[in-house]
């Protein structure tokens, strides 16, 4: 299949126009067009971006290039993101149809070849899934076509069990190591924050401190999920070694549950950026870093021991190695001991 789609367009004068060329061949790469149509359906380069797994800069720059080429603007940035010029809802009409029938062709290609897409369920916590964004399904359809990814979200521990049973393939999740019968490879460590309401805890944002010491985290009224979560046990299992009692005044199975309850004033909690993102953004809670210890918990590639691979495993493990990168770039200082993933 051609991988470049050649447009010849006659050469005027413009801010992108090359000078001494009459007639300008322009090569449209396959991947800029649809980024093109991602950053229009996005509305802005920065949400293209998180939906695409590719850096702003990198994505402005292939923008840049594409005009360059075409010899016409085709997007007009302003404050709240960007708006297509004639030229570029010329380039999306037209894109859209190029698209659909270059997907389509590759699949009828496949399909006469034999080749029938496989199948992978991919389990991810509700944190995971917060901080990479909607666009992970979209930029797995790129970057594995041959795989029909289904994407699973639950606690680590209810993740952990699917991969037992088989249910789930291959999981993204935390201090799994531990389970019998599982394979699991350690990626990262991620740092947990207190978190508290803004409103109900004024008393936090007029004393000004990023920290907060475990000691006197744990002193508070928390919010924790059930017995069985790693994060609960590791929050335990510290307070014990440090011979502070544990102020654990409500148990939820549930995120949003947990979250409801901090938000009413009920109680602080003990958790990682990415479940509370949106409402720290927002302003409506408050984080605190905690230290004396810092609190971290691992994260792991989960999997059965013996697991049968795919015949796209290595691409797999690929766009698998670029979510945690993604991860990682999102969350900042707040990883640690990151180690590179094996894709074989």
């Amino acid at each position: 299949m051609a991988r470049d789609i050649v447009i010849r367009a006659s050469t005027r004068r413009s801010a992108f126009a090359h000078p001494v060329r009459s007639v300008q061949e322009a090569i449209i790469n396959l991947r800029q067009l649809r980024y093109f149509v991602h950053i229009v359906e996005a509305g802005s380069i920065t949400q293209a971006a998180h939906r695409l797994y590719v850096a702003q800069p990198a994505l402005g720059s292939q923008m840049r290039l594409l005009e360059e080429e075409l010899g016409v603007m085709l997007l007009e940035r302003h404050s709240r993101g960007i708006r297509t010029t004639p030229a570029g809802d010329l380039l999306y009409e037209k894109a859209l149809p190029i698209l659909r029938d270059l997907e389509s062709t590759r699949q009828e290609v496949m399909a006469l070849g034999g080749v029938q897409p496989e199948s992978l369920v991919l389990g991810v916590t509700p944190g995971i899934a917060n901080v990479l964004g909607s666009g992970l399904l979209m930029y797995a359809r790129e970057a594995v076509p041959s795989v029909h990814l289904s994407l699973v979200e639950e606690m680590s521990y209810a993740l952990a069990d699917a991969v037992g049973r088989g249910d789930v393939d291959l999981a993204l999740g935390y201090e799994a190591s531990d389970r019998p019968g599982l394979r699991c490879i350690e990626l990262l460590q991620e740092e947990l924050l207190f978190i508290v309401s803004r409103r109900s805890y004024p008393e936090m944002s007029d004393l000004g401190a990023s920290s907060i010491t475990l000691a006197q985290a744990v002193s508070h009224p928390l919010v924790l999920a059930e017995g069985r979560d790693p994060l609960r046990k590791l929050v335990e299992a510290e307070a014990r070694r440090l011979g502070c009692p544990l102020n654990l005044a409500f148990e939820a199975s549930s995120i949003s549950t947990m979250k409801a309850i901090v938000a009413q004033g009920g109680a602080a909690s003990i958790q990682p950026r990415g479940t509370v993102i949106a409402e720290l953004r927002s302003g409506e809670f408050e984080m605190r870093r905690i230290v004396d210890p810092m609190m971290c918990r691992v994260m792991y590639l989960i999997e059965r021991a013996g697991r049968q691979p795919l015949r796209a495993e290595t691409a797999v493990r690929r766009f698998i190695a670029a979510m945690v990168d993604r991860f990682v770039l999102e969350q900042g200082d707040l990883i640690h001991s990151r180690r590179t993933m094996a894709l074989g």
